[in-house]
């Protein structure tokens, strides 16, 4: 059927008009790229032979490489994609969960980096870190038998035992950390080891102070030290 020409000036009209005044089409979110903080981070490399530890098996530590540390490099550089590509607008609790979540992965990366590097016996404790822990604990048995303590009261669950440095107090202490998201506020690690079963129990079962007895026998002191020595010196 034919359309008048008062009809399609109608329409026309009418079309005009819905055009004029209708919403605009909203903005489509675009993500940035990851920059800054937001970084998508890389696993490193043992930093001995998995081969050479005494008392602990290639098979345990390979495992707690790949399995714990490096799952939570690859957790850390999900985690920092949300973020990235979470709308500014969104409710501040979704930004919070986020940012919980990203501490964990950035602590129990940090941790196993620092609990692997100071692996890997390389001789005996040198002077300087002796010193330090004499001054602090009264005797370098005293200093391990409080970590080793603090160890077992974690022993069959979770947690970090810490050597740190206390800037404020300018001491070293023993840190208990029953989780990645625990430790002490402006403290150095000097030396660290990891009391999640994962970390043992392939090996020791539930016989934690055995695990301990070989982390002794495998700690690289000099790594240890060389951590302390930037801070004092």
């Amino acid at each position: 059927m034919a359309i008048s020409r008062r009809d399609f000036i109608v329409t026309s009209a009418l079309a005009s008009a819905s055009a004029l005044y209708a919403e605009p089409a909203p903005k489509k979110y675009i993500p940035p790229t990851l920059t800054g903080f937001l970084t998508a981070p890389t696993a490193r490399p043992l930093p001995f032979d998995s081969k050479n530890l005494i008392g602990i098996s290639e098979r345990l530590i390979l495992s707690h490489h790949t399995n714990n540390y490096t799952g939570a490099v690859k957790r850390l550089g999900l985690i920092n994609a949300q973020i990235a590509a979470l709308n500014p607008d969104a409710p501040p609790f979704a930004r919070g969960s986020l940012a919980k979540e990203a501490l964990t992965a950035t602590n129990s990366m940090i941790l196993h980096e620092l609990y692997f590097d100071n692996l890997g016996y390389s001789g005996d404790m040198g002077l300087e870190l002796r010193a330090a822990l004499e001054k602090s604990f009264g005797s370098v048995d005293k200093w391990q038998k409080d970590f080793t303590n603090i160890a077992m009261s974690l022993s069959g669950g979770s947690g970090w035992v810490v050597l740190a440095y206390c800037d404020r107090l300018g001491t070293l202490t023993n840190i208990r950390a029953e989780s990645h998201n625990e430790g002490l506020a402006y403290g150095t690690p000097i030396l660290v080891c990891d009391m999640y079963e994962h970390s043992y129990q392939m090996d020791f079962g539930a016989n934690a102070k055995a695990y301990l007895e070989a982390f002794f026998k495998n700690v690289n002191y000099k790594a240890a030290e060389n951590r302390l020595t930037k801070i004092i010196r």
